[in-house]
């Protein structure tokens, strides 16, 4: 299986308005979610009641939401969205 990754136009976006300090945290948890993405420093987990959607944390506040999907022997990592904990998860 081969890992690909790509991004939507929206989580590029964001990721664009970030501030550098931010901008350079989150381009640490992409590179660290590319090579390892079971490192605890990205509390990768499953988001509840979705069947693809998963969050990694770029900082205390802010969340990259992937989407993990197949296609033929490919696993695709798609780079949803990034923002705070309440600008990219679904109120409780």
């Amino acid at each position: 299986m081969t890992r690909r990754f790509r991004a939507t136009r929206k989580f590029d976006k964001q990721f664009k308005s970030l501030d550098n300090k931010t901008n350079k945290q989150a381009l640490k948890a992409i590179e660290i979610f590319m090579t390892d993405p079971s490192h605890p420093s990205l509390r990768y987990k499953k988001l509840q009641g979705t069947n693809n959607f998963y969050e990694i944390s770029v900082n205390m506040s802010v969340r990259i939401i992937i989407e993990v999907t197949s296609e033929g022997q490919d696993q695709i990592n798609t780079f949803f969205v990034i923002g705070t904990h309440d600008e990219v998860l679904p109120p409780k």
